[in-house]
């Protein structure tokens, strides 16, 4: 493989294996966190039990942390993030243009979630909130435009009978730029003083497909996928040996830079080279962040609070149940016991006893049958129930986000305070998707610029066209952008409504604000020039003229009103 010529040579193979085992050792501790927290939302904690219960007892595993984390995930993608372009000069062209690139963007966004099949956006908030920190990937895939047409010189084809037969084809292939969410476990960040500077992504995928994919063989000796040349790292042994350690999937790791990719797959580089996007095509993004450079301990889950007191409650739970059982089922005990016959060689131990409820029991002369029964003041499990439950609502979502009221008849203004309240905790992690999704978007058109260079075109139903398109000359360098994250409800919309009405109507706000601050409403010029023309068509001239205009068109002109009055007289 030429290496490049430019001052900063490509990363080598060997420089990838060593940062990949550095990596590798400093993220260890925030993976096997991630773990744990995994576990306890997927319910596969188990519970400690004493040996000699477990017989009897009944597990029990609360489902307390995956529902919260439900409730949480399912507030922050109530509704579907928001594009809004600033226009960069206040004039009409530009207002126009900066909308027209925000509903391609906005449309562009759920077209490759569909691709996807997946939710992309919401496993992001999701693994913001369950893991502390989420991952995106936008990559351009110039396969699914491989069947573009060509032109030949000499078919004497007309330009725009051209343009119109590649139109077509780009409205019905795919989408030329596919995203997608890492696993955050397997992203290996390389931050310096201006963010994100490298990274690499270690993954394990299916041996078959990648094997495909870069057309590797399988080594007779090492049961890895090589290059075709053969594996010079593998441990010398006869060739035609049974494979060794052969696994369905192969570890494929790639690396990223501003410049420069390379993919290694079970250790062997397998390509490499610029990839021309001028930014490194993952975003990531911390859900609750701290100030620490801990790995480990820079972005916090939401579960983290909860590590210890979700399986304490499971624990006592389980105790609970366990002296119920044992009270509503107790073990039967014999009591003066004395050996009937020395000859049979009895060890001066209780006989064992085959008890089966509701049969006679023989018993022997002086002999007695009980059952064994809690002495004295039992613990009182149900207070430390409700106290282990009362800090779990405390350290995660409270209950309130449930629809259960803090205790009593509660009002509803009340109750929708309690609920913003509670939402505030989350407002770091809207505040960081929001910027995540940023990054996103500049780098999406930053692709369409350079990269792909032609109109891309994405279908909106809300468009009178159907089809809007969004080419380089569109972008033109410009890449600001703002995105909205509204997690409130459908209460809340109401809520926020009737606030706005009121200070406009009180004077203390303007239209524009009151609609862009409180009802999320980005291109609020464009609304406020409806609502004017809808005030402009309810005056009584207007709609005189439309009438007019109306009877006109249907043969039936209006009589004029001097030609009523004299024939009145």
């Amino acid at each position: 493989m030429p290496d490049s010529d430019a001052q900063r040579p490509p990363p080598g193979e060997p420089y990838l294996r060593e940062l990949e085992e550095q990596l590798l050792a400093e993220f260890s501790e925030r993976n096997a966190r991630i773990a744990r927290l995994r576990r306890l939302r997927h319910m596969e904690t188990p519970v400690d039990i004493p040996p000699a219960y477990r017989t009897s007892a009944r597990e029990v595993r609360t489902p307390l942390a995956r529902e919260q984390l439900k409730r949480v995930i399912g507030s922050l993608t109530a509704n579907r993030p928001l594009v809004h372009v600033p226009p960069a000069e206040p004039t009409e062209a530009a207002r126009a243009g900066a909308d027209q690139r925000a509903r391609w963007t906005n449309a562009a966004l759920r077209r490759m979630d569909s691709e996807a099949a997946r939710d992309v956006f919401g496993m992001l908030i999701d693994a913001m909130v369950a893991d502390g920190a989420g991952v995106l990937k936008l990559l351009y895939a110039p396969d699914r435009w491989a069947g573009y047409p060509r032109r030949s010189a000499n078919d004497g084809e007309p330009a725009q009978d051209f343009l119109q037969r590649a139109e077509r084809f780009k409205k019905s292939a795919r989408f030329p730029l596919a995203w997608r969410d890492v696993d955050v476990t397997t992203f290996y960040p390389l931050e310096g003083e201006d963010g994100l500077e490298a990274c690499l992504e270690i993954s394990e995928r299916p041996r078959h497909l990648v094997q495909c994919r870069y057309g590797l063989i399988t080594d007779k000796r090492s049961g890895r996928l090589v290059p075709p040349g053969g594996d010079a790292q593998s441990e010398s042994g006869p060739v035609g040996a049974p494979l060794v350690g052969a696994r369905p999937t192969s570890r494929v790791v790639e690396y990223w830079d501003d410049e420069y990719f390379a993919y290694l797959v079970d250790g062997h580089l397998v390509r490499r080279g610029r990839h021309g996007y001028g930014a490194i095509p993952y975003v990531h993004a911390y859900g609750d962040q701290t100030p620490s450079r801990d790995p480990a301990k820079a972005g916090v889950s939401m579960l983290a609070s909860m590590e210890y007191l979700v399986p304490l409650l499971d624990q006592l739970l389980t105790m609970k149940q366990n002296a119920l059982f044992l009270y509503a089922y107790p073990t039967p005990k014999i009591t003066n016991f004395s050996p009937i016959d020395p000859n049979l060689t009895n060890d001066g131990r209780p006989r064992a006893l085959d008890f089966r409820p509701g049969e006679v029991v023989p018993l022997y002369q002086g002999e007695d049958l009980s059952f064994l029964e809690w002495k004295g003041t039992p613990p009182d499990l149900d207070e430390l129930i409700a106290q282990t439950r009362a800090m779990i609502d405390q350290a995660g979502a409270p209950s309130v986000l449930f629809g259960v009221p803090p205790g009593g008849n509660t009002s509803g203004y009340l109750l929708n305070q309690l609920i913003n309240t509670a939402r505030v905790s989350f407002q770091q992690i809207a505040r960081h998707a929001e910027q995540a999704l940023e990054r996103i978007v500049q780098l999406m058109w930053r692709l369409v610029e350079t990269r792909i260079a032609e109109t891309v075109f994405v279908f909106e139903a809300e468009d009178e066209q159907g089809w809007i398109g969004l080419g380089p000359h569109d972008i033109d360098g410009y890449h600001a952008v703002r995105v909205r994250l509204d997690p409130l409800g459908p209460a809340d919309d109401v809520a926020q409504g009737t606030l706005a009405a009121s200070l406009v109507g009180a004077r203390l706000a303007s239209r524009r604000w009151a609609m862009r601050e409180k009802l999320g409403i980005e291109d609020a010029e464009t609304v406020e020039d409806e609502i004017l023309l809808d005030e402009l068509i309810d005056t009584p001239e207007v709609r005189s003229a439309i009438v007019r205009e109306a009877l006109g068109q249907a043969g039936m002109a209006p009589q004029r009103a001097e030609e009523t009055a004299n024939d009145r007289t």
